[in-house]
């Protein structure tokens, strides 16, 4: 049976308050998750429609042995048909397209995840975690569970070898290219708010693109740019202050969790780099394929087994 390799990766729940500040109250995500799975019997009352029939549908779970709970969503659009390629020799051929059939949907995409207290291993985070989160804060909201409880972002955690690293040698620059076009779309609003709820490094610079657009007429054309990027460097002062200290810390935090900062350059003061791949906490795995995903039984085996590696390190501490 062929093999697919997917790559594993380790998050973390974390709950906000709505002045977005961190609530620590003792919610665990796992729970949540079972309490709202098991109000719906079917995966049709566990389905999500986002928009324009586009679906996420709750499709299994079960209890993981070591501890746990872990389930499989499949993603859909309602009645969209497949493309089909003739496989009799001719000199060219038509793509054609198959309906599904009725009671059935065809799948086009899945994520699977594994939930322990707030420990979460996601397959191919990615956009994944963000379409895990929304899923599930919409679940919750079905199931009729508190406002409090769907407040909450599954976090990037960072390899505490690496944080350690950055924390030890000190920060010398920090580099980051982002899209003018989501820049000046998303970081920027119209009047000035960033709605900064400490997952995204990103916002944090619509502030300090902001305050040019505010004195410079000319730079407020990346307000309207359609295309192009922004190269920004952010050079750590030397010293022992305090201040810089605290700068270094809460940009090694920042930039791990920052879910869409997946083009920056950490310089540290000894002359090494540090990139998006080398910080967040992964694995990559072989699983067998299955339709067009892979075996989930199989995925689950290999979620369970890296939670266990990762408390075993001490990651989960860290």
């Amino acid at each position: 049976m062929a093999k697919l390799a997917r790559i594993l990766e380790y998050r973390r729940a974390r709950f906000y308050q709505d002045d977005g500040q961190i609530l620590d109250d003792g919610q665990n995500l796992e729970e949540l998750v079972r309490q709202a799975w098991e109000k719906f019997e079917t995966q049709v009352e566990r389905t999500i429609t986002f928009s324009e029939d586009r679906s996420t549908c709750g499709a299994c779970a079960r209890d993981v042995r070591g501890g746990g709970f872990a389930i499989h969503c499949v993603r859909f659009t309602n009645g969209q048909g497949v493309g089909t390629i003739p496989t009799a020799p001719a000199p060219q051929v038509d793509v054609g397209e198959r309906l599904p059939e009725p009671g059935e949907n065809f799948l086009s995409s899945d994520l699977m995840a594994l939930f322990r207290a707030n420990h979460v291993i996601c397959m191919n985070c990615g956009l994944n975690a963000a379409v895990l989160r929304l899923y599930l804060q919409e679940l919750f909201q079905k199931a009729d569970l508190s406002n409090d409880r769907r407040q909450f972002e599954i976090v990037r955690i960072g390899s505490f070898d690496k944080v350690k690293i950055i924390k030890e040698v000190g920060v010398k620059s920090f580099d980051m290219g982002t899209g003018i076009a989501e820049a000046t779309a998303v970081a920027i609003n119209e009047d000035g708010r960033t709605g900064y709820r400490g997952q995204s490094i990103k916002r944090g610079l619509g502030d300090f693109l902001e305050a040019i657009t505010a004195k410079d007429k000319s730079v407020k054309e990346l307000r309207r740019s359609k295309g192009g990027t922004v190269r920004i460097s952010i050079n750590v002062p030397e010293g022992d202050l305090e201040e810089v200290k605290d700068f270094q810390d809460n940009l090694a935090k920042d930039i791990v969790e920052d879910e869409k900062a997946d083009g920056f350059t950490i310089h540290l003061r000894d002359g090494t780099t540090i990139k998006p791949d080398e910080v967040s906490v992964r694995k990559q795995v072989k699983l067998e394929k299955a339709a067009n995903s892979v075996n989930v039984f199989e995925a689950w085996d290999a979620m369970e087994t890296y939670l266990g590696e990762l408390e075993e390190s001490g990651q989960l501490e860290a």
